[in-house]
């Protein structure tokens, strides 16, 4: 294992085996790609997209977990947070003497804000309950 490997392992271990596993994964897919029929390869590709897919929820769990922790080992946080992702739409249709209208219309809008501040650390016990 390369320092540059213990590195990216010490500093985040979850994305550094998500790397190693796409990696691994891309260089299957590779190998396998150059003998194989379309179909095939269509259907590794929506594997490996459900995999991403997967993987992706995955580190927004340790994503948040993490925060946890570090909101748990903080003497003070800050937490500012704004999701409104809206948007609405709308068709409509008249007839009549005179002619026959068509109208569309569409509204979105996006906010989206997320900071958090941590300052301080103390420590923390975890209290780990007695087997029986």
């Amino acid at each position: 294992m390369e320092a540059v490997d213990v590195l990216k392992m010490a500093l985040n271990p979850s994305g550094y085996l998500i790397e190693k596993m796409m990696n691994k994964n891309a260089e299957a897919f590779d190998a396998e790609s150059e003998n194989s029929p379309i179909q095939k390869l269509k259907e590794d590709a929506l594997r490996e997209e459900i995999k991403a897919s997967v993987f992706l929820t995955q580190a927004k769990v340790e994503q948040e977990l993490a925060i946890a922790r570090r909101i748990d080992s903080a003497e003070e946080v800050e937490i500012e947070e704004y999701y409104d992702l809206s948007g609405n739409a709308g068709a409509g249709l008249k007839a009549d003497e005179a002619g026959v209208t068509l109208g569309v219309n569409g509204e979105g809008r996006k906010v989206t804000k997320r900071v958090i501040k941590f300052k301080g650390c103390q420590s923390v016990v975890q209290n780990i309950p007695a087997s029986k």
